[in-house]
């Protein structure tokens, strides 16, 4: 199976590092860039929302356009939430020219162009 190809790179490429400590609101940062020939409107989930937050989670990037993300651990929690499950999902999809990041996603039928999935890890 041949592999697809990424209009999307992230850095890190594979995994969200946060501190071993389950209290304190942490912050770390991801850059995505645009690869692809047009612009790619893209949103940015996560595993839990109570757990994290994602600023800004939407928006359009242009050709060759690189954005930084500030993911947002909120802290607050007894105990570490477990490794295995909790994740940062980047998607996207072309935008036409002029649309909006909501406009491209409401037009879009199917899948999306590309997912690029990073673990969480405590450290």
């Amino acid at each position: 199976m041949a592999e697809k190809k990424q209009y999307i790179s992230t850095e890190p490429a594979d995994k969200v590092k946060f501190k071993a400590d389950p209290q304190e609101e942490q912050k770390t940062y991801l850059k995505i860039t645009n690869k692809s020939e047009m612009k790619q409107a893209f949103k940015v989930k996560c595993t839990r929302n109570d757990l994290f937050r994602i600023k800004p989670a939407t928006g359009v990037l242009d050709y060759n356009q690189t954005l930084t993300i500030m993911l947002i651990y909120r802290g607050g929690q007894e105990k570490l939430p477990s490794e295995e499950r909790h994740h940062f999902g980047i998607y996207h999809i072309p935008a036409p020219e002029g649309c909006s990041c909501e406009g491209a996603w409401a037009e879009h039928y199917g899948p999306p162009q590309g997912e690029v999935k990073l673990r969480v890890i405590w450290e």
